[in-house]
């Protein structure tokens, strides 16, 4: 899987250490799980849709075979609002596009941010406002699917709720202005209607743009997600509290 398709810069951002227990809460099929099993540390992928743990565990099934992961990955079935995970059971957590999906965010967010250890590294990444408050203005589909965005985030929202719930958010990243694009033309030619030729062809081309890595489209993307990223990413830590201890590992049941 290419890197620049995930949210999460692990190369120059998030590191990811030997011996590292991660979270990546709400990991859906598994992309940052997966991104994060390259390095020698041992992820924890949690999400509530048995469907997709299944298919994010068959392709680190596959990844694991070929040898292109290093670390290890477990998928665990659970509710963000209320994490089968002791305090402090994380090394590193990470959540990327998930608590605009949680009618309660800010119960997610602080069980995020419980069961990572103080002083840990943390990022948090939500749709970005300006394209999202375009779609909600173009396609009544794209905020009443089923299991889709029930809230977007105004300019700041977010680093306020997570500063006020207990991250230190040190800076901020934009990401995927390509999908941005996609994304408009699925709204407006209809969301079911995916296979639109204007649209599917819009997402062969950024499929080319991931995989390829042409130095002139990247380049081009790096300025357009200034303006029209998709994602904003929250880079950070879980503030440090007086006294803190070593957690144990963390005890979960592995998906089947």
């Amino acid at each position: 899987m290419p890197d620049n398709i995930v949210n999460v810069d692990f190369r120059r951002h998030f590191h990811v250490q030997p011996g590292d227990r991660v979270l990546d809460l709400g990991c859906g099929t598994g992309r940052h799980t997966l991104e994060a099993a390259r390095y020698p540390g041992r992820v924890v992928g949690v999400d509530i849709s048995r469907e997709d743990l299944r298919a994010a565990k068959f392709m680190y099934d596959d990844l694991k075979q070929k040898g292109q992961l290093r670390g290890h990955a477990d998928f665990v079935i659970g509710d963000a609002t209320n994490l089968p995970f002791k305090d402090g059971a994380f090394d590193k957590s990470l959540c990327t596009e998930t608590f605009e999906h949680i009618p309660d965010d800010r119960a997610g967010i602080a069980e995020f941010l419980r069961v990572t250890k103080p002083g840990a590294q943390t990022c948090v990444s939500v749709p970005a406002f300006w394209p999202e408050r375009a779609y909600w203005a173009l396609s009544w589909d794209y905020w009443h699917s089923p299991g889709g965005h029930v809230r977007w985030y105004r300019p700041g929202q977010m680093r306020q709720i997570l500063d006020e719930m207990g991250m230190e958010v040190q800076f901020e990243r934009r990401r995927h202005a390509s999908q941005s694009f996609y994304w408009f033309l699925r709204c407006i030619h209809g969301l079911p209607n995916e296979n639109f030729p204007p649209v599917r062809l819009t997402w062969k081309l950024i499929n080319v743009h991931h995989n390829r890595r042409i130095k002139l489209l990247e380049y081009l993307e790096t300025v357009a997600n200034l303006v029209i990223g998709k994602d904003l990413i929250h880079y950070g830590r879980k503030r440090p509290t007086p006294a803190a201890k070593e957690s144990p590992a963390p005890e979960y049941v592995t998906a089947s």
